[in-house]
């Protein structure tokens, strides 16, 4: 008999991993979403709602789906805006399913500081509220991160270094209907640990090196894998991370924590929690070196299934870069040579000839990327820089 994944959103990854695991997928999407031919020839069908972050429309919605297809055996979601109404249907399904509570908890900013706080070594002197809320005297002597509470892709992050910017800040902000954190800056350099859990056991798949624009807005420009660190600063990373997982409840699924290294206080510092896959292909760079499936070993451990993993074994690196063109029109776009398919494993640029390109200023507004994977990273950096120099683009400011 066959059996069926309920997947909210149009994750690509997803529907291949379930079709790896022997589910047929079945995709629910918000209605504008579009879905690409690799999607459709995998899922069994495509359902359509108002918005898969709406828990009752789409409860009802899985409803009627199982009245069709009555061997579903999870409802799942790789997107951000999808976790909750997952966890909240697969609750009243009674599917296995990390808590809502849980979801909601890592998704919430402030809520996921006041828990992690129980610990001294993951406590982080946090405020957070709608901008009319927020102290109007800046609380640190340090600079300080601003963003939403429930943000996600790097949007409206701002950097704030003393009272004046902070009254700026307020001012701009007093009346928005976000509601946000302000929290320390923690200076240095940042990472993300890729992880999968079993029934509250948590399995560490491998460290991400990131690279951002950095202060202010500190958007993300690319990913390496492996993390270029040491023995003691991995153990040290693995540490919080699995008391973090803990304290928040993690019971299923794949985990994308997000770390900074204190380079004053010479320690790692958890900055936020997912419990879901990283974005930016970041599992994709895992599998490319090491040949561990994050969306295959999640669903799993859904299944219950104890995952098949060890600690990761690098047989090579990959990194992704991120293209940020400058505003204007894109009259022009080329390539200088043949692509080199042994290490460019995949690029695009996300605009056509006579498009108008915007202005970076989140994950969102990124022109393109470059995915390449080679023996070690410095090679992989070499290679990706050769491939960029041989991008021509020509833009022309209006």
């Amino acid at each position: 008999m066959d059996k069926y994944i309920i997947i909210l959103g149009a994750s690509r990854y997803g529907a291949e991993a379930a079709f790896q695991c022997g589910l047929k997928p079945i995709i629910v999407t918000d209605r504008h979403s579009s879905i690409d031919k690799e999607i459709a020839q995998l899922t069994e069908a495509v359902f359509y709602v108002r918005d898969i972050a709406e828990k009752t429309e789409v409860f009802y919605a899985v409803e009627k789906i199982m009245s069709f297809y009555q061997t579903v055996e999870l409802v799942v979601s790789f997107t951000e805006l999808g976790l909750e109404t997952a966890a909240y249907i697969s609750e009243r399904m009674k599917l296995p399913t990390n808590s809502l509570e849980t979801v909601v908890n890592t998704r919430d900013k402030g809520r996921m500081r006041r828990i992690l706080s129980k610990d001294p070594e993951l406590r982080l002197d946090v405020v957070s509220g709608k901008g009319s809320a927020l102290p109007k005297q800046f609380p640190y002597s340090r600079p300080a991160i601003i963003k939403p509470l429930d943000g996600f892709g790097s949007k409206a992050v701002d950097y704030i270094s003393n009272q004046q910017e902070w009254e700026k800040w307020l001012k701009r902000n007093q009346d928005h209907s976000h509601e946000w954190i302000l929290e320390p800056y923690i200076d240095g350099p940042e990472y993300s640990v890729e992880t999968v859990s079993w029934r509250g056991t948590h399995f560490i798949l491998g460290i991400t090196e990131k690279q951002t624009t950095g202060k202010p807005h500190f958007i993300e420009t690319g990913h390496m894998v492996p993390a270029r660190l040491g023995q003691q600063e991995v153990e040290r990373i693995e540490q919080v991370v699995m008391k973090a997982l803990h304290l928040l409840n993690v019971q299923y699924g794949p985990g994308h924590i997000e770390i900074k290294w204190d380079v004053e206080e010479d320690r790692p510092v958890v900055i936020e929690m997912h419990t879901r896959p990283g974005g930016d292909f970041i599992p994709y760079l895992h599998q490319l070196t090491s040949g561990f499936n994050q969306y295959e070993l999640g669903i799993l451990s859904y299944m219950n299934e104890m995952p098949p993993v060890e600690k990761p074994i690098y047989q090579k690196a990959s990194l992704v870069k991120f293209l940020m063109f400058p505003e204007g029109v894109l009259r022009q776009l080329s390539l200088g040579t043949e692509v080199n398919r042994e290490y460019i494993q995949d690029w695009a640029i996300y605009y056509r000839v006579g498009d108008r390109i915007r202005k970076t200023v989140d994950s969102y507004t990124r022109s393109g990327h470059v995915i390449v994977c080679s023996s070690t990273v410095e090679e992989c950096q070499r290679l990706c820089d050769n491939f960029v120099d041989q991008l021509k683009c020509e833009i022309v400011h209006e």
